[in-house]
């Protein structure tokens, strides 16, 4: 493949040296040269680009780009702010700035008025918008997934929604305690305020839509980015509490971040978790994303002072997950959150049911993504089974709808293959929420036949509009129906069917609903909210009794190695990091850079105890290390792996080795520890 890439770029050099005018293919050489790893190669087709149209970003945001995936944040702000003074409505390049802008004490002065002049932000306002010195604790709800959810898609989905349900609903909280709204930065290596008015207009917004380029919409993004770029990292008092309110396994050094403020600022971390499903069958997700999970809950693990869940299925689920991972979390720090919120919407359109072809009444609705563990062909086998019971005119037409997912390939086969069942279903993407309110009111009932879920959004939907939800007998389900749903093996197509056919009993599906209606009480999601809060503000700190716990020979690998064949029974060094030092892991380890790098971990105390630090570094490279309070300064050979040996103290406890380099450039590859009785 790489070969492909250097003979385009080849051809590609060839055309430009009869043609060298052509502004089109001097970008494309730059393409072809970054995939070909000529990284300077690609930057000088970059730059000529950027040379031939004075008015075209284009080539600029290219140039950003890579900088940002070399981990070069200050040079990758540059790119995104010429391209903003090329072209100061670019959406995509003040986007990016958001994310790579260093704090305003790394910038010189000339660099920090460029982003006020190119973002139309006067100085003279800007310092009176700077934030001032708290003097009360805060609580941080980190919405950083949420946000970059909307930077590419607009209309929420089930995890997006309940950040936005809570986020709305605590941005209209008074309180004894400061609520902050916040993103993580993986350049500035910490968090940074959002303008509250800002996010709610922004979550207003996404709930209207699915149109990404409404002007409206565009118009509010930008100046969301704007306010982030120029905001600082916000400096965490003691006690403070972080609480994730989405994911975070896509950035590499959010945890570690997470545990250097815990032990520098003495902050409580608390993440939300919707479920561990990644960890529970592998089989429903890509390998890739198994991979990254299985490294983050490890992570996790020593890395929180406690958990908000969903349900008491995946309080369970985590409580077993942790043990397996050789950790004991208490059950009193994991606290259960249930998202039986009200999902009605104000209104619902009309004209919907014309729009999709339905009739009132005649049509079961199904709200999910297309994937694997949603389990839209056991749905489809069961309609399949009924039409040849009952006569396919007899049948309600079954609704889909949900984003495009993933590995489903065989839905759309079956579809294929069987044209009554393409004539029975419709699968609908991009349904906004009124739209999607009036699916809800005039279906027959709804169907949701997952294999796992954390809650399982979509019942708690259909109960708020009164509808009786047809359901799997399986993990937190049951918890979301109740006693006003009913329930199926989602292993068995032909249990679907009966459960299914059963409700077409127009005396028993009636009952049902009348007793959603007199009884089944959602809750309001300033309850939640409320509940959210009183849960994270009841769990204690314990820092240093979530260390990762050292009491044997042992291999730590410190690589970001992708589709490892023992990825399963891998001891990551992610955990062992502390400090804002350490760099994004590679496929060659994590390097360092600063004097803020420590491995960190709880020692048991054996005898005869050698820790050894693999490192490689650059020509002339060398590094201090501090073993037991003792500083000594190791040389490292030039790329080749150079091992640093410390003893370890016959002492139990708590130990922190610093890793300060003082010349060149240092990687960590490695920890072993081997122990007198043991070769590790």
């Amino acid at each position: 493949m790489q070969q492909d890439w250097i003979a385009a770029a080849e051809a590609y050099r060839q055309a430009l040296t009869h043609e060298p005018h052509l502004h089109h293919i001097w970008i494309q050489l730059g393409h072809v040269e970054k995939e070909a790893g000529n990284i300077a190669g690609a930057t000088v087709a970059y730059d000529e680009a950027a040379r031939l149209k004075l008015e075209d970003a284009e080539p600029l945001l290219h140039l950003g780009h890579m900088a940002k995936r070399w981990h070069q944040p200050e040079t990758a702000a540059k790119y995104f702010i010429r391209a903003l003074q090329r072209d100061r409505t670019n959406l995509q390049a003040v986007a990016e700035l958001a994310r790579v802008m260093p704090d305003r004490e790394d910038m010189d002065l000339a660099a920090w008025l460029d982003v006020l002049s190119v973002l139309h932000i006067d100085p003279a306002t800007q310092m009176i918008e700077d934030e001032r010195q708290r003097s009360c604790h805060s609580i941080a709800l980190d919405v950083t997934d949420l946000l970059a959810f909307l930077g590419q898609r607009r209309l929420p989905t089930g995890i997006q929604r309940v950040q936005i349900e809570v986020s709305l609903a605590l941005l209209q909280r008074r309180g004894d305690f400061q609520i902050i709204f916040c993103i993580y930065s993986s350049a500035r290596r910490g968090w940074v305020k959002i303008r509250p008015d800002y996010l709610k207009k922004i979550c207003e917004l996404a709930k209207e839509s699915d149109d990404i380029y409404d002007p409206i919409w565009r118009k509010n993004l930008y100046e969301l980015y704007c306010s982030i770029a120029i905001s600082r990292k916000i400096s965490f008092l003691p006690k403070d509490i972080l609480i994730n309110l989405g994911t975070s396994w896509s950035e590499r050094n959010y945890l570690l971040d997470v545990r250097t403020a815990r032990s520098k600022n003495a902050i409580i971390y608390i993440p939300l978790v919707f479920d561990l499903i990644p960890l529970i069958n592998k089989n429903w997700f890509m390998q890739s994303l198994v991979q990254d999970y299985r490294l983050w809950f490890q992570s996790l693990l020593y890395s929180s002072d406690g958990y908000l869940v969903i349900s008491e299925a995946t309080q369970r689920d985590l409580l077993q997950k942790s043990a397996q991972f050789g950790v004991e979390v208490e059950p009193e720090s994991v606290a259960v959150l249930p998202l039986n919120g009200d999902f009605r919407q104000g209104s619902a359109r009309a004209d919907v049911l014309q729009a999709y072809g339905l009739a009132p009444r005649r049509y079961v609705l199904l709200v999910s993504t297309l994937e694997p563990r949603k389990n839209h062909r056991g749905a489809f086998s069961a309609w399949l089974t009924l039409a040849d019971a009952l006569g396919e005119s007899a049948m309600p037409h079954l609704v889909c709808v949900g984003g495009r997912g993933w590995l489903n390939e065989d839905l759309h086969q079956m579809l294929r293959e069987n044209p009554a069942l393409k004539r029975m279903v419709h699968i609908l993407h991009g349904v906004p929420d009124d739209s999607l309110a009036a699916l809800y009111e005039h279906c027959l009932f709804t169907l949701y036949p997952s294999f796992y879920e954390g809650w399982g959004l979509p019942v708690s939907e259909s109960l708020s509009y009164g509808k009786v939800p047809a359901i799997s007998r399986t993990s937190s389900l049951p918890e979301a129906g109740g006693r006003y749903a009913c329930y199926f093996d989602p292993e068995n197509p032909a249990d679907i069917a009966a459960t299914v056919r059963s409700l077409f009993d127009e005396e028993k599906l009636n009952a049902a609903e009348v007793a959603i209606a007199q009884d089944y009480l959602p809750q309001t999601w300033h309850r939640i909210a409320q509940d959210l809060l009183s849960h994270a503000r009841a769990i204690i700190p314990r820092v240093e009794k979530e260390l990762v716990r050292i009491d044997n020979a042992s291999i730590w690998d410190f690589t970001n190695a992708q589709f490892m064949e023992d990825y399963e029974h891998r001891r990551s060094g992610e955990a062992l990091r502390l400090g804002r030092a350490w760099l994004t892991p590679t496929e060659t380890g994590c390097g360092i850079k600063g004097d803020d790098a420590a491995l960190w971990f709880y020692w048991a105390g054996l005898p005869d105890t050698v820790l050894h630090i693999y490192c490689i570094g650059s020509r002339d490279a060398r590094v201090e290390v501090e073993f037991d309070g003792l500083r000594r300064i190791f040389r490292i050979e030039d790329r080749m792996s150079t091992v640093i040996p410390g003893s370890l103290p016959q002492v139990a406890g708590p130990m922190r080795i610093a890793i300060v380099p003082i010349a060149g450039n240092v990687i960590v590859e490695k920890v072993v520890v081997t122990c007198a009785d043991a070769s590790g």
